[in-house]
This record gives C-alpha cells, sequence and structure tokens, in this order.
C-alpha cells in the first residue's frame, strides 16, 4: 500500500500543479521541446579574470603568472533570459529536475567547443607541427581533446546545501559524467567555512571572502590528473582559482571550470 502512495502521489501533484515550461508557460514540462531547441550555445571566448579574448576561454598570458585556473569552458551569457529563468529556479526554488535540461544543453555546447577545437586543429595537422602550432594544441583543453578527465563539482557549504535540499553543481557533474566514458566524479573538495554570497562582493571582496573555505580531502586521486571544475555560473573566477590552486599544489596536471554561463548574475 505505502509503495502505491508513492507512486501516485507524484501524478497527484502534477495534477494539482500541473508543471509549466519556464519559457513561455505551456503546461506539460518545466522547458518544452520548442524552448529547449531555441536555447542556443553562445561559447566564451575570453579569459576568466580580464576579458582578453582567447581560443576556449583559456587564462590569457598575462595572468597566468597570478592565478590557478587555466580556462574555463563557459556555455551562454548569464544575461540570456531563459538560461537566467532555469538556473534561478533550478537553485532558489528547488527544482532539481531543471538538471536534465541543463545537463543535455552544456553537452550540445561541448559538442560545438569540440567540433571549433577540430576545425582549428586541422590545418596544423595537415602542413606540420611548428612552436606555434604545439601551443595552440597545448590550450586546447583535455575535455576537448577527449583525455580522462575528473569532474569535480564546486561544493556548497553543509549549512547552505541543506538550506537548498542539494547541490546543483553536484547534480549537474553526476549527469555530465554518466555521457562521458573517460570523464569520473570526484568529490575530493569540501567547503570547510560558509562564506557570503559572491555576488554580493567586489573582487578583492570575492577573493578575502573565499579564503581558507575550502579543503581537499584526497589529494592523490587528484595528482596526475585532469581536473574539470562544475559549476552553474562563472563570474570573476575567483572560487574557481582557489579551488584551482589546491588541486595544483597537489598535483594535478590542469584545472578547468566548466560552467553553463558566464557573467554577473544577481545571486550567485
Amino acid at each position: 500500500m505505502h509503495q502505491r502512495i508513492r507512486l501516485l502521489l507524484p501524478r497527484f501533484i502534477d495534477l494539482l500543479f500541473p508543471l509549466s515550461c519556464l519559457g513561455c508557460g505551456n503546461e506539460g514540462a518545466w522547458l518544452c521541446t520548442s524552448c529547449e531547441r531555441s536555447l542556443a550555445p553562445l561559447l566564451a571566448n575570453h579569459c576568466p579574470f580580464c576579458e582578453a579574448k582567447t581560443n576556449f576561454g583559456n587564462t590569457c598570458d598575462s595572468c597566468r603568472g597570478r592565478h590557478f585556473l587555466d580556462g574555463a569552458i563557459s556555455c551562454v551569457p548569464y544575461a540570456q533570459p531563459l538560461i537566467r529563468s532555469l538556473i534561478h529556479s533550478w537553485k532558489y526554488n528547488g527544482v532539481a529536475h531543471v538538471t536534465e535540461y541543463l545537463a543535455r544543453f552544456v553537452g550540445l555546447s561541448l559538442n560545438r567547443a569540440r567540433q571549433s577545437a577540430q576545425r582549428m586543429q586541422a590545418p596544423i595537422l595537415a602542413t606540420g607541427i611548428g612552436k606555434q602550432a604545439l601551443r595552440s594544441l597545448a590550450d586546447t583543453p583535455a575535455l576537448l581533446r577527449g583525455e580522462p578527465i575528473l569532474l569535480e563539482p564546486i561544493p556548497l557549504h553543509p549549512k547552505r546545501e541543506k538550506e537548498r535540499g542539494f547541490n546543483q553543481s553536484l547534480l549537474l557533474a553526476q549527469r555530465l559524467a554518466g555521457a562521458g566514458a573517460s570523464w569520473r566524479l570526484s568529490r575530493s573538495l569540501s567547503r570547510t567555512k560558509k562564506t557570503a554570497a559572491q555576488a554580493t562582493l567586489s573582487g578583492t571582496d570575492r577573493r578575502t571572502n573565499i579564503a581558507a573555505a575550502f579543503e581537499l580531502s584526497d589529494p592523490e586521486a587528484v595528482s596526475g590528473q585532469h581536473v574539470v571544475l562544475v559549476d552553474d555560473v562563472i563570474t570573476t573566477g575567483s572560487t574557481a582559482d582557489a579551488l584551482a590552486q589546491l588541486l595544483k599544489e597537489a598535483g594535478s596536471i590542469s584545472v578547468w571550470a566548466l560552467t553553463i554561463a558566464y557573467g554577473h548574475p544577481a545571486h550567485a
């Protein structure tokens, strides 16, 4: 009897509160087929710290000496209205089911990025490997080269995760790990200090806010690995950079961020 009630309860809730598309409002799903198809990737092609133009969101030469993050693959500006609505409902309204739509969008965006990388590499491989060509190939993130990677979700403080009901970065990383044969989920990072919301702070205050806020529980697991930090939005890159420092000091070969959106949300 109890099992039957558990099976019927979601249907009963759907009858009382029918799902409506976060894009157009039509009933039936959190995101209708038409609105999902309308979402087009607009991948970041700039340094995550100074916004100088780079191939795949690589950290530029000027910023490399002051930062640990190798770059950020980000799929679309946060200013895109539908993405903003999806992420806000996901994080702040507890709509965990939105994860599947966002994971599909990230997968589509990564396919576009891989195609771009292949187009760039084709003439290099055809004409021979020179110094500049080697640099260009090296700048291509492991995520787009098909190499084994660890997907590491940005951790939430336990209190904040309890308030929200889930860690949205973990849900996304779990979905993505199931999609790539050489992608493995890792949970070696944890947040030890509850911090203020990054979006409410300036650049300097952001760095102070996250100082000593994280720890790495299993350095051996990330040593010699390509690590990709998974999150919803990247703004100044300060959180990802703090985590990249921990990972690089533990021996990670490269550390990139992978985010759905880039820009400056009102509530990061």
